[in-house]
């Protein structure tokens, strides 16, 4: 074959989510592998087919039915884990690719985050959930537009880390394996808000945590900025 199960697992992320690599590799690679391989699928048409299965989920939440909201954003998210793989292994990744990828996500989060708190509404008459879910895509979207420009500046500056700082056993060993240093991180409390917290209906206090968690880490970006003003 053209493109062997080595080349698709290099075209992981150097620093991915523990999910992706613990159990989502697994499905993600071996449909990669056929992809790539056996079909002409560009990474914008599996970007469109995530975003076909995202609508369909915020759809069966609006209406109630939560096991197939769940499976279906399930499905969404493994298409949207492997148009950016299939874009490296074929070199084809552009610009709006990239911004495409970007955008469907945001519409699927904002569609489906908003499906569940209107059936949570519906359900337990608890008006309060559609402010919470308000104020949790609001934070999500700052939070999103702060990192890329953190990134950005970074990039325009030719910030990068200090290799010189050492590192701990543990740092190296999520290196080695390609893994982000936190094990919980927002890929994790996105699948748990949008699949696991709807079928135990405890959307409340999941969008709760996730606000917390969200504040947080807005707060640790701004770090970035007071160490820069110290550095300059």
């Amino acid at each position: 074959m053209k493109y062997s199960y080595n080349t698709i697992q290099k075209s992981l992320h150097s620093q991915e989510p523990w999910i992706n690599v613990i159990i989502f590799k697994y499905i993600t690679i071996p449909l990669v592998y056929f992809i790539v391989n056996y079909t002409k699928i560009t990474p914008n048409i599996i970007s469109i087919i995530s975003l076909i299965f995202g609508m369909s989920a915020a759809y069966f939440y609006f209406t109630n039915e939560v096991f197939y909201g769940g499976l279906f954003y399930l499905i969404s998210y493994i298409f949207d884990a492997i148009d950016g793989k299939v874009a490296r292994i074929k070199s084809s990744g552009k610009a709006y690719g990239e911004w495409l990828d970007m955008a469907i996500d945001r519409l699927n989060l904002v569609f489906i985050s908003t499906a569940i708190a209107c059936n949570y509404f519906v359900t337990f008459e608890d008006v309060s959930i559609l402010f919470l879910n308000s104020f949790f895509l609001g934070l999500f979207f700052i939070g999103s537009e702060s990192r890329y420009f953190i990134n950005s500046y970074k990039l325009k500056n030719s910030i990068t880390e200090n290799s010189s700082k050492s590192k701990s056993k543990y740092q190296k060993w999520c290196k080695k394996k390609g893994l982000i240093n936190d094990p919980i991180s927002l890929v994790e409390l996105l699948l748990f808000y949008l699949i696991i917290a709807p079928q135990l209906e405890i959307e409340f206090y999941s969008c709760i945590i996730f606000i917390i968690f969200l504040i947080l880490r807005i707060l640790k970006q701004q770090l970035f900025w007071k160490n820069d003003i110290k550095l300059k």
